[in-house]
């Protein structure tokens, strides 16, 4: 009987681990996938190295082009977090918006703590714009982050309470503070 619970508890053990996915991606792993290297000409990578994040389940084989824009969107395990969505938007040749749509709730005032445990130590994270003067449960920051080796990144975090209960976390990464960031 004991050797009977014991392969028993062995499968699970075996089955959890198969479930889980194998290999979750930090914010600082789409960061330096997104971000070109220091040297390079372009500030943000091709399609290519965004393709190949640990995880990532893309719809589709490929961008799709919409407009003038090509976007390709799919879903990625985020270390400590579980498995958000992934929307990339860019040219023809490279990503020039990365949004993660976060699984659980970005705590606004636990934002520097959440990128501490994303990234590197050696990535150089710059706060650019804290709260906005009349942000209550809402509210967003943009930091810069530079990546060792990369070329900088803006993040915006953004955490939206629902009026009907719901909320919504995400995170954009682009090369270049948006307009549309504003307070």
């Amino acid at each position: 009987m004991n050797v009977r619970i014991a392969m028993t508890t062995a499968w699970l053990a075996a089955s959890l681990t198969w479930s889980l996915p194998a290999h979750a991606v930090t914010l600082g792993d789409i960061a330096a996938a997104m971000s070109a290297s220091a040297d390079a000409p372009q500030a943000t990578s091709d399609w290519s190295v965004l393709s190949k994040l640990k995880g990532s389940k893309w719809k589709g084989a490929a961008p799709v082009k919409g407009g003038n824009t090509y976007y390709w969107n799919g879903t990625v395990p985020i270390d400590g977090w579980g498995l958000g969505q992934l929307s990339l938007s860019g040219s023809r040749s490279e990503v020039l918006t990365a949004s993660v749509g976060m699984p659980k709730d970005i705590q606004l005032a636990k934002v520097p703590e959440l990128l501490a445990a994303q990234f590197p130590a050696d990535a150089k994270r710059e706060l650019v714009r804290g709260a906005c003067p009349d942000e209550r449960l809402s509210g967003s920051r943009i930091y810069r982050v530079t990546p060792a080796g990369r070329k900088p990144l803006y993040l915006h975090i953004q955490f939206a309470a629902s009026d009907r209960g719901g909320s919504t976390s995400t995170i954009e990464m682009e090369p270049q503070q948006n307009k549309g960031w504003i307070c």
